[in-house]
């Protein structure tokens, strides 16, 4: 059983210094926490612990809480499928989690810098990050498309630094999918009073190759769309398709084949 992933720093030079250590680390940490909000929405970061630190090579080795391993399986098959020049996303490698995976090219530059940073699930090095990564992540991100187009599900997470952002958990991917309020009167506002509800929100949709909607930028509207219960119910014959009528988002995600993608 998978107990842990490490991280192995392989400086530039013949030592690595505490101020390199801690930066690469807090890139590790916000990537983690990316990984654990697209699996289970959890931002808090207490999935993550500290199993141990060695000196031999600068490196940590992390673990989840309540024996999590399928966090630790999507971490290391992610990079290491990453790294092996892929076109299409690794299961919940979204789009926030391959930009952070791609910034840590800043770690490979300047005079104190990293060589290559290797990544091992139980002492098994699954993967190497090198000074490529970001070229490696942008291969993915390019790849896709967009459409004018809407996507709907629980809006949560608003992140107002920087460029305001919340995100919308797709209905039929089961994705979270990131939207922009840039040049949206009123749009904070408005996010916060529809916080936690069904919306649906219309604008420039990005996704990546496999279908898997990505992002929104260019927001033309932000709607609620929680279902009013005073409506009558579709009776017998209203909908053709009994699957359809059943869970529409069920029936369009075996229909776009999404079933097996997250």
């Amino acid at each position: 059983m998978p107990e842990g992933l490490t991280f192995t720093i392989r400086p530039d030079n013949q030592d690595a210094s505490v101020d390199l250590f801690v930066k690469v680390f807090d890139d590790i940490s916000r990537l983690l926490n990316e990984v654990s909000y697209a699996i289970h929405r959890d931002r808090t970061g207490r999935r993550w612990v500290i199993a141990g630190l060695h000196s031999s090579a600068p490196s940590v080795t992390v673990r989840t809480l309540l024996g999590d391993e399928e966090s630790l399986l999507v971490v290391a098959s992610g990079i290491r499928e990453v790294t092996n020049l892929t076109d299409r996303p690794p299961e919940y490698f979204t789009e926030p989690v391959l930009e952070r995976l791609g910034q840590m090219r800043r770690h490979f530059r300047g005079r104190d810098k990293v060589r290559s940073i290797e990544v091992a699930l139980n002492s098994d090095v699954t993967a190497t990050i090198q000074e490529d990564i970001r070229e490696q992540t942008d291969r993915i991100l390019t790849a896709g498309y967009w459409n004018l187009g809407s996507v709907e599900g629980a809006l949560e997470a608003l992140n107002f630094h920087g460029e305001a952002t919340f995100t919308v958990w797709d209905r039929v991917s089961r994705a979270p999918v990131r939207c922009s309020l840039a040049g949206v009167p009123s749009g904070k506002e408005q996010v916060r009073e529809l916080l936690e509800k069904r919306v649906r929100v219309t604008g420039r949709v990005r996704y990546f190759q496999n279908g898997v909607p990505r992002s929104v930028t260019d927001v033309q509207d932000i709607q609620d769309a929680t279902p009013d219960p005073d409506l009558p119910k579709a009776g017998f014959g209203s909908i053709p398709d009994a699957e359809a009528a059943r869970d529409p988002a069920a029936f369009l995600r075996a229909v776009r084949g999404l079933d097996s993608i997250v």
